[in-house]
């Protein structure tokens, strides 16, 4: 009886287990054809947890327990009872007689009795056979059978079945399925179109993109599985699920680019997405997620300077420079520390340039030479900060192509701080465009480079304006040359000074300034001293002859002791001694045309004064308001008279001031030529160019004030022949005075005419002095051959 307990229990068990396998089988079938995918582990490891306990009580409670335990007698005799009725209770009472009753009567005992014998003559009668009912225990048996072969004999004919249960849904493990296609998923960064795996993070699969650039899938078929060296299908077409963040979803079907490759491109990136993929019979099981990140760039660069000693910019200008655009000018020779501040950690960094490239990380520096570049190069220090933020370098900007080792700037000393005031950098040459590749701590490079150019300021050398003032071409052994000018360098003048060659000579002789320039200047006026806004160059001391000639200039050098240029000079002022008398001459041809300048401009006004003259008759008539006398035109001939009076005026005035400067540069140049008398010159500027001056002052504005009243008045259609005769008045009076002038300018004439007949006699003198000289010396030579 308890085998037969036993047996039922293991069909029972065999029948569990059948069901759960096909049960859990068929739900992970299903589920793979739905989603290619393995059911997910927490669910597998919930079944087991409950189908283990389960089957476990089941087992114990069914199969160990019946064959360990002993059935009653009470009970084997209400079972017997139950299966024939005829007994009645008379087993039971048998049963419970044997063990006996306390305190029963006779009568009782008697009746026991009996109800022993009557169960014992029948259970004579009664068929051992019947007594228990094999029928169950064969439909349990043949039901486990049915599910024993169910599971093994497809086991058999699919050896992967059975040990692909065991890994899903006893082992648990992620992947159990043997499928046909697998895919390998790559992002390609640029640039360079760099291979890069996604990384797991969590539970999904992480690329970081940099946010608005075209995102590229590349996905690869392998040629074998690892393990069991089985050749991977590939497949027609690769399926692509795109999630957003929004929950909105796109499909995307991606066809092979090449025998074992798909690519699948995305736009300018913006924002995270999560992309599963199947192909065949392959989907991906952990999401790969795309999260764009901001590239890496350059939020500020400042640089650190030590500029040469020669500009003197340590002390006058900020060393510390904020670079606010892609380009920045320093003097050549200037050594800088270069400090780029990124927005996000860097892992590394590139600079690149014509002459080098330098790479780096938090720990190591190195420097690629570029071709014909020699590497000159000691230990740098690590190019990043050690938190990954900031780009750190020295550089020293030079003016061509340098080797690569640290430079030493003018008047610099090595230090061991590193600051470019106390060491040199690598050098930059002017006009160098410095590329920056960063590479943050996210895996992402930047494509396009920040650029930052260098263009070296070069010194350039003194610019000089000199010209001559009060002075000409001629002038005579006593002069003294008056030079105005100024002097202007980029970073100071160290000197300056005259410098003057006297007839053919090669080698330029200086002179110094009386009032030279402070050391440092940007910028200096000649002046010889205070209210004197010229230098003076003494001909004097030269003790030159007349027909002589000097080449003068002014010369200044600034304070680059590496400069190419040395000493600077002006254009050249070119000068030929003369005698007083030609000089005088020179300039009486200068005052005839003055002369005549000043014939012309009182010719000018006196038309002016006759032409107000002659319209006071018709001013006359229109201020009478007849309208027999007056004619349809004057009105406008009054009007006209005016404006043309008015321009005259003003254009005359400017004549006359140019006449008088005119007359005070024939003035200055009697004074520094030293031209004798010395009351000469006095004269001519008190009777010609300062009685001008004065002219030109008050009484012609007055002059030019009465003719704008009179023309406001005319064009108004006002009264006007008050206002024309005042006009009248005052502009007869200035040609009155410029007639007195001209008689001054006459006087003058008639003296140089005097000097220059004087001047002719002389020269006359001198050459028949010279003919009698040759004669007498021919006859002289006669003599003494008719001697011989």
């Amino acid at each position: 009886m308890r085998r037969d307990a036993a047996l039922t229990g293991i069909c029972l068990v065999i029948c569990a287990c059948g069901a759960v396998f096909w049960s859990t089988t068929g739900l992970d079938q299903g589920w793979f054809l739905l989603q290619r995918l393995e059911l997910p582990t927490p669910l597998r490891v919930v079944l087991l947890t409950v189908r283990l306990p389960l089957l476990l009580w089941l087992t114990v409670r069914r199969i160990a327990f019946p064959l360990v335990r002993r059935i009653a007698d009470a009970d084997v005799a209400l079972l017997l009872e139950r299966r024939f009725p005829q007994f009645q209770d008379r087993l039971l009472t048998s049963v419970e007689a044997a063990a006996g009753y306390p305190e029963h009567s006779p009568l009782v005992e008697g009746m026991l009795r009996r109800a022993a014998g009557e169960a014992e003559s029948l259970s004579v009668t009664t068929p051992a056979a019947g007594v228990f009912d094999p029928r169950s225990l064969r439909q349990r048996a043949a039901a486990a059978g049915v599910l024993s072969l169910s599971v093994i004999i497809p086991g058999l004919l699919q050896p992967g079945l059975l040990p692909r249960w065991w890994s899903a849904f006893v082992l648990c493990d992620d992947v159990y399925h043997l499928r046909t296609t697998a895919l390998e998923v790559f992002a390609v960064a640029q640039p360079g179109d760099r291979r890069r795996e996604f990384q797991k993070e969590a539970e999904h699969l992480v690329y970081r993109h940099p946010r608005m650039a075209d995102l590229e899938l590349e996905l690869v078929v392998p040629e074998r599985d690892e393990v069991s060296g089985r050749e991977w299908v590939v497949p027609e077409r690769v399926r692509i699920d795109v999630t957003r963040p929004d929950g909105t979803r796109s499909r995307v079907f991606v066809s092979s680019t090449s025998p074992r490759t798909f690519r699948f491109v995305m736009t300018r990136l913006q924002e995270a997405v999560t992309v599963e993929f199947l192909a065949g019979d392959y989907r991906s099981a952990v999401p790969y997620e795309i999260l764009p990140v901001t590239p890496p760039s350059i939020d500020a660069i400042d640089l650190d300077c030590h500029y040469p000693d020669y500009t003197g910019w340590n002390q006058l200008r900020e060393t510390a420079i904020r670079v606010t655009g892609s380009e920045v000018s320093l003097p050549l020779g200037t050594t800088f520390r270069l400090s780029a501040s990124s927005a996000k950690p860097l892992q590394s960094a590139r600079i690149l340039s014509d002459l080098f490239e330098l790479s780096g990380d938090r720990e190591t520096t190195r420097v690629i030479p570029r071709e014909g570049f020699q590497p000159l190069f000691q230990h740098l220090p690590p190019l990043l900060s050690p938190d990954g933020r900031t780009v750190s370098v020295a550089f020293a900007l030079s003016a061509g192509t340098e080797t690569a080792g640290p430079q030493t700037g003018s008047g610099t000393t090595a230090a061991a701080d590193g600051k470019p005031d106390a060491s040199g950098g690598l050098p930059v040459a002017s006009n160098t465009a410095l590329r920056f590749f960063l590479h943050d701590d996210d895996d992402v490079m930047s494509v396009n480079p920040e650029v930052l150019r260098f263009r070296g300021i070069e010194d350039r050398p003194p610019v000089i304006t000199a010209r001559g003032s009060g002075i000409d071409t001629a002038v005579t052994r006593l002069a003294r040359i008056p030079i105005t000018g100024r002097i202007q360098d980029d970073y100071g003048i160290a000197s300056a000074g005259f410098r003057f060659l006297v007839d053919d000579e090669t080698g330029w002789r200086p002179r110094p300034f009386r009032r030279p320039p402070a050391e440092g200047m940007l910028e200096f006026d000649l002046q010889r001293e205070e209210g004197q806004p010229f230098e003076v160059f003494d001909v004097q001391p030269l003790e030159l002859s007349e027909g002589q000639t000097l080449t003068m200039a002014v010369a200044a050098q600034d304070g680059n002791p590496a400069s190419e240029n040395g000493e600077t000079r002006s254009e050249p002022l070119i000068f030929r001694v003369v005698s007083n008398e030609e000089l005088l001459s020179l300039l009486y041809t200068r005052e005839i045309a003055l002369r005549r300048r000043f014939e012309e401009v009182i010719s000018q006004l006196e038309q002016v004064r006759d032409d107000l003259l002659f319209h006071q008759e018709v001013s006359r008539r229109l201020d009478t308001g007849d309208s027999a006398a007056i004619r349809p035109e004057d009105q406008v001939a009054v009007t006209t008279c005016a404006t043309r009076s008015g321009n005259m005026l003003r254009r005359q005035t400017n004549e006359l001031n140019a006449i008088a400067r005119g007359f005070d540069e024939i003035v200055e140049q009697l004074i520094n030529n030293a031209v004798p008398p010395k009351q000469l010159a006095e004269n001519m500027r008190t009777r010609i160019p300062d009685p001008i001056r004065q002219l030109t002052g008050q009484p012609v504005t007055d002059a030019d004030r009465a003719i704008g009243e009179f023309r406001v008045a005319a064009i108004e259609a006002r009264k006007t022949l008050a206002l024309l005769q005042a006009s009248h008045t005052q502009v007869s009076q200035i040609v009155i005075t410029l007639r007195q002038i001209l008689e001054n300018v006459r006087d003058l004439a008639e003296f140089h005419e005097a000097l220059r007949d004087l001047k002719a006699i002389l020269e006359e003198q001198q050459r028949l002095l010279n003919e009698t000289r040759a004669l007498q010396k021919r006859r002289l030579i006669d003599q003494l051959k008719g001697l011989k």
